[in-house]
């Protein structure tokens, strides 16, 4: 009887769970599937691809992705180790000055950097006029192509690797590093062999992190002129009644990111960090040269991507414009408005992802080969960039149910397949911390799998889910190229808004949405970092 029950009582997954993740597994399958089989069909049946543009695109493209995975994993990596291997003073505040950047979008950033820095832009206007040089006399058109938007982007998104490193620089055991010291070992020789191999797998998961999103990125290639698969596909589809030569473009760009996937699965999905019962936070140090050496080259890495976007933005508030432009910005009101939707899509669609996540992440976790199976496949999302899923959501709709076009469902499609995968990671994490022996302990007091998963599962996880959801609306409120291509007539969010009057030139009519984007980005910003502190506190 007792063998009986405790058989029962292992971890199993109800019909009603697997149907649910089945079906999101097949909404994640059938974008890739159905656009690699338009973009097949379409071969010999619209105008071919120039050999030499095709190259051109796969050369910008990869090499804008390893420039800005470079950059961000150089700044990310230096910050961790100069903020938590040695904790400066006013340590909380530089962890939060930092992450700040996640709040601003890459693309926000860009249209900064391109008033500030193009020719005849802001800054050589003041040089002009300041008698210090004279126009086109400096190459100001470096700001355009692929090494001035990896700088943007790569600046952008460092703190993509700065929290996986410094996570594992706090959670280390400081015996290595004793002992080496003890033993009379350099900083130089402790560095190279204690702290690097220590917290390289978390700073190649972050890079390939960036990685991924640079291919998939629309709004700073764009803005700085560079020819990516994401903008040529856009083009495509937004130039030509016939999808299918945005589809068949969208091959190439499919198979680079699922080999990154597949790169990121193989080489960075185990990295191994030693962790001890003896953690102790670091001392904090006092001000020296040192220290105010470290605290300046923190400020200096943000500068970038957090003191020029808002710099730039606050000046453009209530700067002097033409009759023209007046005429495009944004009533106080409409801001409003379209904050309001963004909010309410970014809440419903984080909120249904986040539930979707944990069940496929608990298929992935105990539904054995099948269930590894079925939650790689609801990952494919992470080969699909904005563009091409909004591409392959339309294609698929107009072939099968063009009555829901021009409706909210298709955008909600979209963003369920982009973000799923992120949630996906999160909740997989998280359920790392609850063991099997708990779930068999509810099961053995007769709680339903239901019950175990809302009275046990949950509970214990709910610091990494409230993290998981904070990051994934926070990614929601900034995405750009799916919500441009399939938003119903009249729904415009704020990026939106801010990607509108930029694309006609006027820059000035864009700082209203986009500080009001920034002041919604700071909720779910606050959250994590409040529960990140509330963590390290509790370690302390």
């Amino acid at each position: 009887m007792t063998e009986s029950v405790a058989q029962n009582a292992t971890p199993r997954i109800p019909a009603w769970h697997w149907t649910i993740v089945g079906c999101a597994a097949l909404l994640a399958l059938l974008p890739a599937v159905y656009t690699v089989y338009r973009g097949y069909e379409a071969i010999g049946g619209v105008a071919q691809i120039n050999g030499t543009l095709l190259w051109t695109l796969v050369q910008n493209t990869i090499v804008y992705a390893l420039l800005a995975a470079l950059i961000a994993g150089c700044i990310g990596t230096t910050q961790a180790l100069l903020i938590e291997n040695g904790r400066l003073p006013f340590w909380g505040f530089w962890r939060i000055l930092v992450a700040l950047p996640l709040v601003i979008p890459p693309y926000v950033s860009a249209l900064t950097f391109l008033t500030l820095l193009r020719p005849h832009g802001m800054f050589e206007k003041w040089l002009v006029s300041n008698g210090l040089t004279e126009f086109g006399a400096l190459p100001f058109d470096g700001i355009f192509g692929v090494f001035g938007s990896a700088f943007v982007l790569g600046t952008s998104l460092s703190p993509y690797v700065y929290f996986p490193v410094s996570a594992v620089l706090q959670s280390r055991s400081q015996h290595l590093s004793e002992l080496a010291r003890i033993t009379g070992a350099s900083t130089t020789r402790r560095i190279r062999h204690i702290l690097l191999p220590m917290v390289l797998p978390a700073m190649g998961g972050g890079m390939l992190l960036v990685l991924l999103y640079a291919l998939a990125d629309f709004g700073v290639p764009a803005l700085l002129r560079l020819p990516t698969f994401s903008t040529a596909i856009y083009a495509r589809y937004a130039g030509s009644v016939d999808r299918s030569g945005a589809a068949l473009l969208s091959i190439p760009l499919i198979a680079i990111t699922a080999l990154l996937i597949f790169v990121q699965d193989r080489f960075f999905g185990h990295g191994v960090t030693q962790i001890n019962r003896s953690w102790k936070p670091p001392v904090t140090q006092q001000f020296n040269l040192k220290t105010v050496l470290f605290c300046a080259l923190i400020t200096v890495s943000v500068i970038p991507a957090l003191g020029v976007p808002l710099g730039m933005l606050l000046t453009w508030i209530g700067s002097p414009v033409s009759a023209v432009e007046r005429a495009s910005i944004m009533p106080f009101g409409s801001i409003v408005s379209a904050a309001g939707r963004t909010l309410v899509l970014s809440f419903l669609v984080a909120t249904g992802v986040e539930v979707l996540g944990l069940l496929v992440a608990r298929v992935l976790r105990h539904g054995g080969k099948l269930g590894y199976a079925v939650g790689r496949i609801a990952q494919i999302g992470y080969a699909l960039p904005g563009i091409v899923v909004g591409l392959s959501v339309v294609l698929m709709l107009s072939a099968f149910v063009p009555a829901l076009l021009g409706g909210i469902i298709p955008l909600v499609i979209a963003l369920t397949i982009r973000f799923l995968p992120q949630a996906i990671q999160g909740m997989d994490v998280s359920l790392r911390l609850v063991t099997p022996s708990l779930e068999d302990a509810g099961r053995l007091l007769g709680q339903t799998p239901l019950g175990v998963l809302r009275y046990i599962i949950v509970p214990l996880s709910a610091s990494g889910i409230r993290s998981t959801w904070a990051l994934v609306f926070l990614g929601l409120l900034k995405e750009l190229p799916a919500t441009l291509l399939l938003r119903p007539a009249g729904f415009d969010t704020l990026a939106v808004r801010i990607w509108m009057p930029t694309s006609d030139g006027f820059v000035v009519s864009a700082a209203g949405p986009a500080l009001a984007l920034i002041v919604c980005a700071f909720v779910p910003f606050i959250a994590l970092q409040w529960r990140t502190s509330e963590h390290l506190k509790t370690q302390s």
